[in-house]
């Protein structure tokens, strides 16, 4: 079975290492403003690209990157398979501390926001309208305006710290034996039908409908579908109306036994959804590729939008990681920014979607023949892609990660019922906004 990371279990990996890199970090003596400052390469004889793809997805890319280099002068793009997140956030947080880094590496939002303030980032502004390798106004417009906001961080200057790498949004997977069982002929379109949906599997199957992945991104996507926020300055709104919606509904799922927590980081919901042990799971539009491997016939299954509170406005959550360029020398640099404009384009984002699972970054790439032919192959194929238009970024300010993994513990706490939603969304708040606070 192939797996990837799709965005979502990285997190909570992460989240138990962000803290004490940061703190020694900041003993360091990195902390504060961002600084023009300069660290070695590892490699002084090629731009090294720290990644953790894996399977078919890492040959993708080092095809990629052999094609970028062939017949090309200066520095060749290596890439190096660097661990997960989780390691690779590590790694670059030691390579800091020693100022010694590759040339580019993935990177969440929310570690970026970490990275910036020691200096060790390089903005892309200068790349991005740089007149000879840059990007003219059609290819800027050419992007989902999402995937370049989500890069945008809005706490250091406005500036671009990261690019879009391999995105994608939160889907509704539906297993449709389990569905017509209970007599459903089509999944919910709103969170109250995926209640009623939920208490009806469970009384005409006895199954439990959803299988539920704590997760940060996964209860942002509920709350913005119900028309909500999380943040404000840097206050989080997690006491508002539609987070104390989402945690009551969690509280109910779990009451009625009409839903149960997954393992942490594992992929448990996927499996039980295949072997037709619950109807729902909500997970990355990547996770397809997957699920149409070992579903084996498209009849069982579907995928589509996640329900919402009203759904002629729908919206749903981009995740997924970027692209960082380190402030190495200007010839690495150069190389990093000219194999990320390669990889982004048209033609290799079309590609990159169709070999992995992810979304592409740019419009076009929906009106190429290869894209359109994948569309007419399932019903199911073009779902993710409708979902771009209304996907929505999460927060990228710093000790935001720490907050993640404030989220994803009041999750677990409501789904074991050890306290009810509206008491766990109080106590995030206040938690959350300490969090904050400190950063």
């Amino acid at each position: 079975m192939i797996k990837q990371n799709h965005g979502i279990p990285y997190h909570a990996v992460v989240a138990a290492v962000v803290l004490t890199i940061s703190v020694a970090l900041l003993a360091a003596g990195c902390g504060g403003a961002p600084q023009n400052a300069e660290f070695r390469p590892i490699d002084p004889d090629n731009a090294v690209f720290w990644d953790r793809q894996t399977t078919e997805s890492a040959a993708l890319l080092q095809q990629l990157a052999g094609e970028f280099n062939k017949n090309r002068a200066g520095l060749p793009i290596k890439v190096e398979r660097s661990g997960g997140y989780a390691e690779i956030f590590r790694k670059v947080s030691a390579s800091i501390r020693a100022r010694t880094l590759p040339a580019m590496a993935v990177s969440y939002e929310s570690m970026t926001a970490e990275y910036i303030p020691t200096g060790a980032v390089a903005p892309l502004d200068p790349f991005i309208h740089d007149p000879e390798i840059g990007l003219i106004r059609e290819d800027l417009e050419d992007f989902f305006p999402v995937a370049l906001e989500t890069n945008t961080f809005s706490e250091f200057g406005g500036k671009m710290y990261s690019f879009p790498f391999a995105k994608s949004v939160l889907m509704l997977y539906f297993n449709r034996r389990v569905l017509e069982a209970a007599g459903i002929t089509a999944p919910p379109q709103t969170w109250d039908e995926f209640l009623e949906q939920c208490r009806r599997i469970k009384a005409k199957t006895g199954k439990h409908a959803y299988a539920v992945n704590v997760d940060c991104s996964t209860f942002n996507a509920m709350i913005f579908s119900l028309g909500g926020e999380v943040l404000r300055g840097r206050e989080t709104l997690y006491d508002s109306p539609a987070s104390i919606r989402v945690f009551e509904l969690l509280e109910t799922l779990a009451k009625e036994d009409l839903a149960y927590q997954i393992t942490p980081g594992s992929y448990d919901d996927e499996v039980a959804l295949i072997n037709d042990l619950v109807a729902f799971t909500l997970r990355s539009s990547s996770s397809r590729a997957n699920l149409a491997l070992m579903m084996n016939d498209p009849a069982r299954w579907g995928l589509t939008r996640i329900p919402q509170g009203d759904p002629s406005r729908p919206v749903t959550v981009l995740y997924g990681p970027n692209v960082v360029i380190f402030n190495t020398t200007p010839e690495h640099q150069r190389t990093a920014w000219e194999f990320i404009r390669f990889f982004t384009s048209t033609e290799i984002s079309v590609r990159w979607a169709l070999g992995t699972g992810y979304m592409p970054v740019r419009k076009s790439a929906l009106n190429h023949p290869e894209m359109q032919q994948f569309w007419s192959e399932w019903e199911y194929n073009r779902a993710a892609y409708d979902c771009l238009h209304f996907a929505r970024p999460e927060p990228n300010i710093a000790g935001w990660q720490q907050v993640r993994d404030l989220v994803a513990q009041a999750e677990t706490e409501v789904l074991a019922r050890i306290k009810p939603g509206r008491q766990a969304a109080l106590d995030l708040k206040r938690a959350a906004d300490a969090v904050l606070a400190r950063n």
